[in-house]
């Protein structure tokens, strides 16, 4: 706390608030402070492939009103989460899914298809995204859990994970992943389908493209899918 004779008491709890709460008087002082501390990221924990799914249901448990995710492979491990998420979705919390898309060999599997439905059915948007590698979950544009682990479908691999807390970095790094973006897919533009994929091809273009087997099969039983550049935010 800053406490000087004639000058109004700023106190450090002010410094950082959440992202939803009305922000106190801090003055010009307490207001650029408040900004060099915004952008300060606290490493919360560190968990092992043990100790991360207690700590994601319990993140899962506070969301109120989004949870981004990245997990490349849909498996059983899907089970025991989908209570969790399907509470989550039932109070508002707005899911985002980005997972690999069916051309994967272990995307494709039956089984793993059968789970990606159930997925679809819980969360609001499931995105394929071809060759994707990313294993990020971005709860309330606050809480990160960022590491190696598969969260829809680790079994037994070594794996770590931070949870960092920190609204600046939450939204950069969405923003760096093109989020708001890459969430919204449109329909084909051949065929009228939602079987929409994200692909990058060279020279850094990232495309809509659809997945739709009859749609892109030609007469001639070659293969010409229908694609859409994506348009990103300047600088991107």
């Amino acid at each position: 706390m800053v406490n000087t004779p004639g000058v109004r008491v700023l106190h450090a709890r002010n410094l950082i608030t959440p992202p939803t709460a009305s922000v106190p008087y801090r003055g010009e002082f307490g207001s650029a402070l408040a900004e060099v501390l915004g952008r300060h990221v606290e490493v919360t924990e560190i968990e092992d492939e043990r100790g991360f799914y207690r700590a994601f249901s319990e993140e899962i448990r506070r969301a109120r009103r989004s949870l981004w995710l990245w997990s490349p492979w849909v498996a059983t491990r899907l089970n025991s989460l989908l209570p969790d998420l399907r509470a989550a979705a039932d109070r508002g919390v707005r899911i985002n899914v980005f997972i690999r898309a069916d051309t994967d060999k272990l995307q494709k599997q039956e089984t793993n298809q059968v789970l990606i439905a159930e997925l679809r059915q819980v969360v609001d948007t499931v995105v394929p995204v071809y060759e994707m590698h990313q294993k990020i979950v971005v709860i309330d544009e606050q809480t990160v859990l960022l590491g190696s682990l598969n969260s829809l479908s680790q079994k037994s691999t070594r794996e770590i994970m931070l949870t960092m807390r920190g609204g600046h970095f939450a939204r950069k790094l969405l923003e760096h992943e093109h989020a708001a973006t890459f969430a919204d897919p449109p329909s084909c533009g051949r065929c009228g389908g939602d079987e929409i994929e994200i692909r990058r091809y060279k020279k850094d273009d990232w495309v809509w493209r659809c997945y739709a087997a009859a749609c892109k099969t030609t007469p001639k039983g070659g293969t010409n899918a229908w694609n859409q550049k994506i348009r990103l935010a300047r600088g991107r």
